[in-house]
């Protein structure tokens, strides 16, 4: 959306709170009690502009608690990390400057055939707390269609897609996916709310603004559904999204590697990803395409010692890497 002379990028609206959220507020409310919360903290979201004088600025604020995970923004000019800043209890001001050296900047990105341009600001919000924007100072200008990449990559998932346990707001798998691919993200991931939600299906399926998804199905469902409740929520969530976008490509991932593939008394993580797999067989659409998480983070020390769910920064490294390689290796074919 565009707030002012900035684009507020993967933000749907801000509410009657006056908080960032990802999707509309009417469709936030009528999630589950995680998602209705998640969708408030702006995983892969950013503010893009262009400055048109010499100095601007930014203020951000803090809503809430901060939780576990300190909320940290990156500032980037195209593809370039200039600055980080830890946000806290009162309003950050982010300063607004292009760069002594923006014309070698400019010059790399034009060279490298960068999917960014160097001159576009672009702050990326942290993933672990809702952000409220108290000012915004500078004559700026939203981003020209030439200036980002025009392919978009829309995830889907668990707290594991949303981004926790990274160490920054670009350290997502999400994100990393999105930059080794060089494309756009749209974060659709909510921490323990991923729950195949029929509207989120019929929202992700009515937005045009995307080119190929993934929708990481089942973590989040383990503990309080039964398999055949999966079942029916995957196979509309699936069927809906692909149906509606045929020649879209779509990658369907079952649950990452977690302590239960660990524990020869847990089954049913089995039975979750044996519906994904059947689901996209059974719709037998060339572009929908089954991916065993266990393939994708394959080595158990890229978990968190703590709950053995959760990517470590390494083990998000892991899953970009190879996941942004299935990608590639299945889109070119």
């Amino acid at each position: 959306m565009f707030y002012e002379n900035v684009e507020l990028y993967n933000i749907a609206e801000i509410n009657g709170e006056n908080l960032l959220t990802r999707i509309p507020d009417k469709l936030r409310v009528a999630l589950n009690e995680n998602a209705k919360l998640r969708a408030l903290y702006p995983a892969g979201c950013e503010i893009r502009f262009n400055l048109k004088t010499e100095t601007g600025k930014i203020i951000l604020k803090l809503k809430g608690e901060l939780g576990v995970f300190f909320p940290v923004v990156e500032v980037y000019q195209g593809a370039f990390k200039a600055m980080s800043y830890s946000l806290g209890a009162k309003p950050t001001e982010i300063p607004i400057t292009l760069p002594q050296n923006i014309e070698l900047l400019d010059k790399i990105s034009k060279e490298k055939n960068f999917p960014f341009d160097s001159r576009l600001f672009r702050i990326m919000l942290p993933y672990s707390a809702a952000i409220e924007i108290p000012k915004i100072e500078g004559d700026f200008s939203p981003p020209a269609k030439e200036q980002t990449p025009q392919t978009s990559y829309i995830a889907y998932g668990s707290s594991i897609t949303h981004g926790s346990y990274a160490v920054r707001p670009t350290g997502t798998y999400a994100m990393r996916t999105a930059q080794l691919l060089g494309v756009d993200l749209i974060n659709l991931g909510f921490g323990g709310g991923a729950h195949c939600e029929s509207q989120v299906a019929d929202y992700i399926a009515e937005r045009n603004d995307w080119d190929f998804a993934t929708l990481e199905l089942g973590i989040n469902m383990i503990g309080c559904f039964e398999t055949e409740e999966f079942k029916k929520r995957v196979d509309y969530f699936i069927k809906k999204i692909a149906s509606t976008h045929p020649d879209k490509w779509i990658f369907c991932i079952d649950i990452f590697t977690f302590y239960g593939d660990f524990d020869p008394a847990s089954t049913k993580q089995n039975e979750f990803r044996k519906v994904v797999k059947e689901t996209v067989e059974k719709l037998n659409m060339p572009k929908v395409i089954h991916i065993d998480g266990r393939e994708i983070l394959k080595n158990a020390s890229g978990l968190m010692a703590g709950d053995l769910v959760h990517p470590s920064p390494e083990g998000m490294e892991e899953i970009a890497k190879n996941l942004a390689q299935y990608i590639k290796k299945e889109m070119k074919n």
